[in-house]
């Protein structure tokens, strides 16, 4: 049975379920995607740095969007090779991922797709709903999207949809 919580990676709401077998928690966020982790590493989780928690969120995030399986969260000293990874990408591979990410959510060229900073940042590897804004920004002064509707929806140009494609090919 699902039941409300507290997200261990972003504090927002989720939702949770037991995993049977195993003293863990399947989690469902509406930023972070989904994952499980072991019961008995959750204050380790809370009291981990937000900037660390925020790069798993990405990760799980990114999985989420791929159509992966869940990541599962154990000891989160076992995690740091994928929070490095994922603190290394470099502004290039976060705009490329939220291409990828505009174009994977069109369904054809000149579509507007829905977006929310508070929820969508971990999709560009990013610390904050702010660092996601900056990138949205970049996108839209390289000529790549669109800011339609104000808030609403993005708009991958020409230019942003043939590299939403390639993207979409290699990954």
């Amino acid at each position: 049975m699902s039941e409300e919580l507290k997200c261990i990676l972003c504090e927002k709401n989720a939702r949770g379920s037991d995993v049977q077998g195993k003293s863990a928690s399947f989690v469902e966020c509406n930023t972070c995607g989904n994952y499980e982790f072991e019961r008995f590493f959750e204050k380790a989780y809370i009291y981990m740095p937000k900037e660390k928690r925020a790069m798993l969120s990405a990760y799980s995030r990114n999985r989420f969007e791929h159509e992966e399986e869940p990541p599962e969260l154990r000891d989160p000293k076992n995690l740091e090779e994928i929070i490095a990874v994922c603190e290394s990408k470099a502004l290039d591979e976060k705009l490329k991922n939220l291409i990828w990410y505009i174009r994977k959510k069109s369904h054809q060229f000149g579509d507007s797709v829905s977006w929310n900073a508070e929820k969508d940042y971990p999709i560009t590897y990013s610390l904050s709903p702010q660092e996601f804004t900056k990138i949205r920004d970049l996108a839209i002064e390289k000529g790549l999207l669109l800011w339609k509707a104000r808030g609403v929806g993005l708009e991958l140009t020409e230019e942003g949809w043939k590299m939403g494609i390639e993207l979409m090919k290699s990954s």
